[in-house]
């Protein structure tokens, strides 16, 4: 216990500046989630202040966790939203993508089952109502299950 107090008593704008840096590569390796950006920025924060005006530990730790409060909040509030709103929520949702997009049958559906191509990619099909699709016919993607589409007439 000693240790760690040594280590929180002996802590400069250096120190501070490292540990934002170290929370940015937590941020980054964690894909983005702002849990660990709201830390590092307050770590920043500090190391600036420290910088100017040297406190002691008890009130620069405090600083920091009022500082990663405040901004943890106001982060969440206001600005997680904005970092959200300009992207394609589905990015990394290939079904998703393909629900609604028009395909063609590359070969006769028998049994309400068969074959289409959707871009430059051949996938199986089933024909949402159970009916026989001639080959050549223009299709529309209603659900993604697996790997198996299930479309309808266009």
């Amino acid at each position: 216990m000693a240790e760690i107090n040594e280590i929180f008593m002996h802590m400069n704008a250096w120190h501070w500046l490292i540990l934002a840096a170290g929370l940015l590569v937590v941020e980054l390796l964690t894909g983005g989630t702002t849990y660990v950006l709201w830390p590092a920025a307050a770590a920043f924060a500090l190391a600036l202040l420290s910088f100017v005006m040297p406190l002691g530990w008890q009130v620069e730790w405090l600083l920091f966790s009022a500082i990663t409060l405040v901004l943890t909040i106001v982060g969440s509030m206001y600005l997680k939203p904005l970092m959200n709103k300009g992207g394609e929520p589905d990015l990394n949702e290939r079904a998703i993508q393909l629900l609604g997009k028009s395909a063609e049958t590359i070969e006769g559906f028998t049994n309400g089952g068969g074959r289409v191509r959707l871009g430059d990619t051949h996938w199986s099909a089933i024909s949402s109502d159970g009916s026989d699709i001639k080959a050549g016919t223009k299709v529309v993607v209603d659900a993604v299950n697996g790997v198996t589409l299930s479309v309808s007439l266009a």
